[in-house]
């Protein structure tokens, strides 16, 4: 580089900038994939400094390792998978006392003999139960819903979805005779009035709001549950909502304090 270009500046000496611009200071930066390459680079870089037509005020210099992270796509073929699976057993409630009692006597025995642990744990195993899933609800008893399912809810937008999962698989079915669109309209209908005593105008708007909402269910049949997607129920959406669950995260609540009459 020449003085001049440096100096950024033209052949005029007299120039304000060539009075006070007065030091240049120069970096160079490499990346090489051999250490060698780094050390050569940093030679050359000194040469250049002590061989200028004005030496210099001082000069540092040095090369460490970094790592780069390249991003990159791996064929399918060179991908092998591997999974493990193990099946816990837990014993039934009724024999819970005996087996806590025996289970601590061998554990304590397996630790005073190594050799004996294995032939403990194989014991363990034979000796636990899967326990029982719950009892269906009882046909023809009006209760609140929570007493035969849980659910979770969450929000997309200005739609809210919930879950019904009952307690026990067997009353899927009978879930689903009871769990309509209309049944489900009329559980959040309230979630749309402007009052919490509505006269007979809050009513009619409440109702003018209930013809904007939709109701969808799905079965999920791999788990016994029922997946119900609530359209233009959250008074906007998260953004504009002057509710205090502006996510609907405790409607799940409002669903499962309904009353319902499950079927024979």
């Amino acid at each position: 580089m020449g003085y001049d270009s440096l100096k950024a500046i033209g052949g005029d000496e007299d120039s304000y900038l060539a009075k006070q611009v007065l030091d240049v200071r120069l970096r160079m930066d490499g990346l090489f994939e051999l250490e060698e390459h780094a050390v050569q680079f940093v030679e050359e870089f000194i040469a250049l400094y002590t061989n200028g037509p004005a030496g210099g005020g001082g000069i540092s210099t040095g090369h460490r390792k970094e790592i780069i992270l390249q991003k990159m796509l791996v064929d399918r073929e060179n991908i092998f998978w591997r999974s493990h699976a193990k099946k816990a057993s837990i014993p039934c409630l009724h024999n819970q006392a005996t087996y806590s009692e025996t289970g601590q006597a061998r554990i304590s025995q397996a630790q005073r003999n190594p050799t004996c642990r294995t032939m403990a744990i194989q014991h363990f195993e034979a000796s636990t139960e899967t326990p029982a899933s719950p009892a269906p609800a009882l046909p023809g008893k009006r209760v609140a819903l929570y007493h035969v399912a849980h659910s979770r809810a969450g929000d997309k937008g200005n739609d809210m979805n919930f879950s019904v999962i009952p307690h026990s698989p067997a009353d899927i079915g009978r879930l689903r005779s009871v769990i309509t669109p209309d049944w489900v309209k009329n559980a959040v209908s309230p979630l749309l009035g402007s009052s919490s005593f509505p006269d007979e105008r809050d009513v009619q708007h409440r109702n003018k709001l209930l013809e904007l909402v939709t109701v969808e269910i799905y079965y999920v049949p791999g788990i016994s549950s029922l997946n119900v997607v609530v359209r233009n129920i959250l008074d906007g959406g998260v953004n504009c909502s002057r509710r205090i669950d502006r996510h609907g995260k405790t409607l799940s609540d409002v669903i499962l304090c309904q009353q319902v009459i499950l079927p024979p």
